[in-house]
């Protein structure tokens, strides 16, 4: 069998805490496909309960039964075929419900597709892509938030971005401190991970209408589209959401409801590049922005979500890319690099990332 499977916890360095609860440890899989050269394409799968995906259970079955399914001669077809935006076949049925698991089988599929055309990943995908992508530091807490803040703009970020707790009057009270401190030089964007009703986001956006805050992400939760339109009709702060968009047709929903300014795109919950593309495009006939993030990847993960974000030429606003420092090791041994606030894809083929064993 020509694929093989591994599960890994990788722990944060320390716990990162969230309105849905607190994150210690990510637990993924890595799918490793080698082709009759020796080439190795590798593909990960992350669920997170409590933000998107498939449940853990859910994953590792989907994925163990993809592996009788990723015989030699499916995926020589399939990486021959040459389009890195095709259908998995008869994987398709299998994987539907359980977008990390699909994310894994494609993003694997794609490296060697890439390394069988001598070219990156982004490359593959797009003839002019970027190779340096701004990135957005992340700050856990708020108690703290000057100091941390500081500390990202010495590592050269120019946009940071804040978790929010459930006290919305008290969040709007520091930012405001913080962008004082701070100056306007610097992005300033939060995340509130859908924690608050409809009156506390209404008073904080009103609160912090003078803080120049690149937008509100998630404020409300994910379901209430209606309620998400009613609060940015009110507030004068652009709105993002992540949470509500979790398949490619939500982004079209919100446009619709005239719910967002700006759309978070995470591969991984959706399920991989295929479905990114129709999200993206989506988004742009919509007339939202798009900003790509990781949900905590292992570099594997990041590694896709980053050539995406090439590929789309994404290079406007931060993207969510910049997680890799929280963990205490990693999952290959050259993951992407960040530094002065941007990660870059190299010229090698595929994911460029080297092996597994961070």
């Amino acid at each position: 069998m020509p694929a093989n499977l591994y599960k890994c916890d990788l722990p944060l360095k320390a716990p990162l805490e969230t309105s849905h609860g607190t994150i210690s440890v990510r637990t993924m899989w890595v799918l490793e496909i080698t082709d009759e050269r020796g080439r190795v394409g590798l593909g990960e799968a992350a669920p997170l309960p409590g933000f998107g995906g498939e449940t853990p259970e859910e994953c590792d079955r989907a994925l163990n039964q993809a592996l009788a399914m990723l015989t030699s001669d499916l995926v020589s077809s399939w990486v021959e075929r040459g389009r890195p935006d095709a259908p998995l076949g008869k994987l398709e049925t299998l994987l539907g419900r359980t977008p990390c698991a699909r994310h894994a089988v494609e993003g694997a599929l794609l490296d060697l597709m890439a390394q069988h055309q001598g070219v990156p990943l982004a490359g593959l995908i797009a003839a002019h892509h970027a190779t340096l992508i701004p990135v957005n530091g992340l700050v856990n807490s708020l108690a703290n938030g000057i100091t941390e803040a500081n500390h990202l703009l010495d590592a050269g970020f120019g946009t940071v971005k804040f978790k929010l707790g459930v006290d919305a009057e008290d969040a709007a009270r520091r930012l405001t401190a913080i962008r004082n401190v701070l100056g306007v030089q610097v992005q300033i964007r939060c995340d509130a991970n859908g924690a608050w009703t409809l009156d506390q986001a209404t008073a904080f956006g009103l609160a912090v209408k003078d803080a120049n805050l690149e937008y509100i992400e998630q404020p409300w939760p994910a379901a209430d589209i209606a309620d998400l339109a009613t609060l940015r009709r009110r507030v004068p702060v652009k709105i993002a959401v992540d949470e509500s968009v979790r398949f490619a047709v939500d982004v079209g929903r919100i446009g619709a409801a005239q719910a967002a300014d700006v759309v978070i795109i995470k591969p991984m919950f959706l399920g991989g590049w295929r479905a990114t593309n129709q999200a993206v495009k989506l988004a742009a006939s919509c007339g939202l922005e798009v900003v790509i993030t990781s949900a905590f990847d292992g570099a594997i993960g990041r590694a896709c979500a980053t050539h995406y974000a090439a590929a789309l030429n994404l290079t406007t606003r931060a993207q969510g890319l910049a997680t890799g420092s929280l963990f205490v090791g990693d999952l290959v041994t050259e993951p992407l690099p960040v530094a002065a606030g941007a990660t870059r894809i190299n010229d090698r083929p595929g994911l460029g990332i080297g092996k597994l064993g961070g």
